[in-house]
């Protein structure tokens, strides 16, 4: 489990990170990007209540349902992902496939603002999938096919990712993986011949990489990890490395995962090692063998542990890249601080790429530092990608997105028909109601219903309890409220004043649970949680939902009415649409 600590700093140091993110600002223009080659995939998610052992069966954690969520992944596509999420520019080196998930991948990565200009896309290219089994305490089993990464060779990086690594690279990442080292040894040295930092996330185990995934000769691993600059291992991939290197250096019993850290620094002359280990403290080690421990922020609750390694190389390379290596101890905490950050970001959501609400999260976990980030101003010629009027637009699109996905299923259509069939039979007024940004909604919706010959006033809903209860007749006028949490308490009171006067009352809300739910005679619901708002309380996503659901009503109401557009035409004479042809 990811242990909860309390994640206590200094104010010296709470001032420092802030200052490091508050020159991240400053300087948003980077000299190059990050260019990450190694393993992309598609990840098929399933929960399971325990990953099964050889030879026993499992469950999984519904009994309807195996495959929970389908989403991008891989050990360099996540690190790049929470890079990007933190500003930096980066772009994925990669051979992907032309058929679908090379195209779900790339149309993903460009959502997530990390570029797909130097993927080598063919039909020779098969995409790489994963299937990962999530247990319910977050713990996890992965089964990979590396696909096309297997086939990056030296042959392959020389002809295909050289070129950009030399033109327009500000550092190098890679892998020990699903990479074959021959591969992995040539981004190193194509790294060096360009002059920028090089970064390899040792994943796996010597054993794993060199007998079981066969990947290259253990004299090929060494060599990768004595040339790349920063090595971010796990345990057990440190642990195995020193062991491989130097087998005197770490008693077969218990070790000390700081006296591996040091060996590693030590036996591959690093400038900085990271080293992981799940909950326990993040280790890190400079090219003098100074050494800081940081504990990982508290965090409620785990969900899937998938990729947290990755987005704290994530936030790693976010400090690294726009305030270079650490050069004394108090910036070595200020980066294991940021990257830790990251870290306990992922295991709080399924899969290992940044979702819409891990940017919220980070503020949380750094709340004036990644203000500053958040505040930055975008330039340069490609701003649009990375700045927040795309971001909005993604957010946007991504909750439309998960709600269709929602509504549009057979158990939700059968809700669905019976809202729609009370709407349908109103013989008198349909009162639209709410409050707020909501209540403007409303409005919307009550005009639009008007202007196709449904008869539909808005009353505001604290209207109701000041005389236009009488304005609802049981029997014959339906009520209809717009309310995003589902809890607001003029609506609450309202609507339980009209159930009590026997009045057909519907509700519009982001909670099939709450209050205005569970009152109301049917219930169009979304899940809030599919909705990103503006610092987590600004009426904005939420609008754009509700907006789709009173069209889709609108339009599947004209069609059971038998509404012509000639009768639209005659309530609305004026403007352009009273002006246009019939």
């Amino acid at each position: 489990m990811w242990r909860a600590t309390v994640y206590a700093a200094t104010a010296r140091s709470l001032a420092s990170r802030c200052l490091i993110l508050r020159r991240l600002a400053t300087n948003s223009k980077a000299a190059g990007r990050v260019l990450g080659c190694g393993s992309n995939v598609v990840d098929h998610i399933y929960s399971v209540k325990v990953v099964p052992r050889a030879g026993e069966k499992g469950f999984f954690v519904s009994p309807f349902k195996a495959l929970e969520e389908k989403m991008i992944g891989g050990v360099t596509l996540n690190h790049l992902c929470w890079a990007a999420l933190g500003g930096v520019p980066t772009s994925l080196l990669a051979l992907q496939g032309e058929d679908a998930l090379g195209i779900f991948i790339r149309r993903n990565l460009e959502k997530l603002n990390v570029s797909t200009e130097f993927i080598k896309v063919g039909s020779m290219y098969p995409t790489a999938q994963c299937h990962v089994f999530v247990q319910e305490d977050g713990e996890r089993s992965i089964v990979m096919a590396p696909a096309a990464t297997s086939l990056i060779n030296s042959k392959a990086v020389m002809e295909h990712f050289d070129g950009p690594i030399q033109s327009c690279a500000s550092m190098v990442t890679t892998e020990i993986s699903q990479v074959p080292l021959s591969g992995v040894l040539e981004l190193l040295r194509s790294a060096r011949r360009a002059g920028v930092l090089s970064v390899l996330d040792v994943d796996v185990p010597p054993n794993v990489a060199v007998e079981e995934a066969r990947l290259g000769s253990m004299e090929e691993l060494i060599e990768c990890v004595r040339m790349a600059n920063v090595l971010k291992p796990s345990k057990m991939a440190a642990v195995g490395v020193v062991r491989a290197m130097n087998p005197s250096a770490v008693d077969e019993g218990e070790v000390s995962l700081q006296q591996v850290a040091v060996e590693l620094a030590r036996l591959c002359e690093s400038k900085l090692v990271a080293l992981t280990n799940g909950a326990e403290p993040t280790i890190l080690v400079d090219s003098r063998y100074h050494v800081v421990q940081v504990d990982p922020p508290s965090i409620q609750k785990v969900v899937d542990t998938t990729g947290a390694g990755d987005a704290f190389l994530g936030g790693l390379l976010l400090g690294i890249t726009r305030n270079g290596l650490p050069q004394s101890e108090g910036d070595m905490k200020d980066l294991a601080t940021i990257a830790n950050a990251f870290g306990a970001t992922c295991v709080q959501s399924i899969g290992g790429v940044p979702n819409q609400h891990s940017k919220q999260v980070l503020e949380r976990l750094l709340p004036t530092c990644m203000q500053e980030v958040t505040e930055e101003v975008v330039t340069g010629e490609d701003w649009w990608r990375r700045s927040a009027f795309a971001a909005s637009v993604t957010v946007d699109q991504e909750a439309v997105g998960h709600i269709a996905d929602d509504l549009l299923t057979p158990s939700r259509g059968r809700e669905l028909q019976q809202f729609l069939k009370i709407l349908e039979a109103c013989e008198g007024h349909v009162l639209v109601s709410g409050v707020g940004k909501s209540g403007i909604v409303a409005q919307r919706m009550a005009s639009s219903l008007t202007s196709v010959s449904i008869p539909a006033t808005f009353i505001h809903a604290t209207e109701w309890l000041h005389g236009d209860l009488g304005r609802a007749l049981p029997g014959r006028d339906v009520v209809l409220f717009f309310s995003h949490s589902g809890n607001t308490e003029e609506c609450v009171c309202a609507a339980t004043h009209l159930v009590k006067k026997g009045v057909t009352t519907l509700s519009l809300t982001g909670n099939k649970d709450s209050k205005l739910s569970k009152l109301s005679v049917e219930s169009l619901s979304y899940h809030s949680a599919d909705v990103q708002e503006l610092w987590g309380c600004v009426p904005t996503s939420s609008i754009v939902v509700q907006e789709l659901l009173c069209n889709a009503v609108l339009r599947e109401l004209i069609q059971r009415r038998g509404t012509r557009r000639e009768a639209f035409k005659f309530n609305h004479p004026g403007g352009a649409i009273g002006a246009a042809p019939s």
